[in-house]
């Protein structure tokens, strides 16, 4: 009987091991499918560098852009509000100064013609009338002079925003660390007749 009762459970252990091999197996040949492969890694950003050409470069081809460049953006609307007051005024005095020399043309004609010259001229929604030719003279310079002050003044501020733009982009990448520094000290100067004491101003550039 513990003869029979051994062989039962030898043959039930043997069972058990012969069970167990092919899943052990069936496991090593599995794939491993759960593992994540690893991405590409990411570049790192380059630091964003001010270069002062440029900004000069980009003012050059578009008032503003160059204030854009160096984040000075709150400039760009006085720049462009600058250019349309200064458009405005060149439009205004073209307007007045092309009737005014209409006018003018008018008058000299009735000269020649023999009659008592009298030419109505509208400026500005307003009708006034000449009869002497030193108004037009007078009225026609004023009028030019105003108009080609406001061309000027274009050209100024397109070269303004231009140096503007540029000084700015040098500011910004003015260095201003600790790599510079200004010290006084103590300093005695040899001379034939004396030793005068005094103070020395030491730059540093580390």
């Amino acid at each position: 009987m513990k003869f029979l009762i051994c062989f039962v459970l030898f043959w039930g252990g043997s069972l058990g091991a012969f069970a167990q091999v092919p899943d052990s197996v069936s496991l090593a040949k599995r794939p491993a499918t759960d593992s994540i492969s690893p991405g590409p890694a990411k570049k790192a950003k380059k630091p964003f560098v001010i270069v002062p050409k440029k900004a000069t470069y980009r003012s050059l081809m578009l008032p503003g852009l160059g204030q854009a460049y160096v984040k000075q953006y709150w400039t760009i609307p006085i720049i462009y509000a600058g250019f349309g007051g200064l458009g405005y005024a060149i439009h205004w005095n073209q307007v007045r100064y092309s009737a005014m020399k209409s006018g003018w043309q008018e008058y000299l004609n009735q000269v020649a013609a023999g009659q008592t010259p009298s030419v109505d001229v509208t400026l500005g929604g307003t009708k006034y009338t000449f009869t002497r030719e030193d108004s037009f003279r007078a009225g026609t310079a004023q009028f030019r002079r105003q108009r080609d002050l406001s061309i000027i003044g274009c050209f100024a501020l397109y070269a303004l925003q231009l140096v503007e733009a540029n000084v700015t982009a040098h500011l910004k990448t003015f260095d201003n660390t600790d790599d510079i520094s200004l010290q006084f000290r103590p300093g005695v100067q040899s001379e034939y007749f004396s030793t005068p004491m005094g103070v020395t101003a030491v730059f540093t550039f580390k």
